[in-house]
């Protein structure tokens, strides 16, 4: 299963995955402000939230910046995004994930369990997670 992360939002309220865990279809997704890949993600992530809404996905953004909400709320302000961005400044999710490149993508299902894992940026990633998701539906 996937494992819980408790994390704060860039208007720093915490956000229990669990309370979305096991209820539909989530993204986790590594982020870094400085990873040119993670950038390239973020287009295709809005893309899969805003086609596959009306599922129930739900997508996290985890900004892994050591600087924490200092960095990431600037670079979110500059860089406006429909995707709920969380903030792992000790990278406690990044440890429970095992993540160890940036960026890193987990696609949960709604049982909780993780069918889906890619670590760096692939220019087909919308492709690839949404035939995951259309076949899951």
């Amino acid at each position: 299963p996937a494992p819980p992360f408790v994390n704060p939002d860039l208007g720093k309220q915490f956000v229990w995955s669990r309370n979305y865990l096991a209820k539909g279809w989530v993204v986790v997704d590594f982020f870094a402000t400085n990873c040119e890949g993670c950038k390239k993600e973020l287009p295709i992530l809005e893309q899969l939230l805003s086609d596959f809404s009306e599922t129930g996905l739900t997508i996290f953004v985890l900004a892994t910046d050591a600087g924490g909400g200092s960095v990431v709320t600037p670079y979110f302000r500059e860089n406006p995004t429909t995707l709920t961005i969380l903030v792992d400044r000790y990278q406690v999710a990044v440890k429970k994930y095992q993540v160890t490149e940036i960026p890193s993508l987990f696609l949960v299902d709604p049982l909780g369990t993780i069918v889906f894992k890619e670590a760096g940026f692939q220019q087909d990633l919308y492709e690839r997670i949404s035939a995951v998701l259309n076949q899951g539906q």
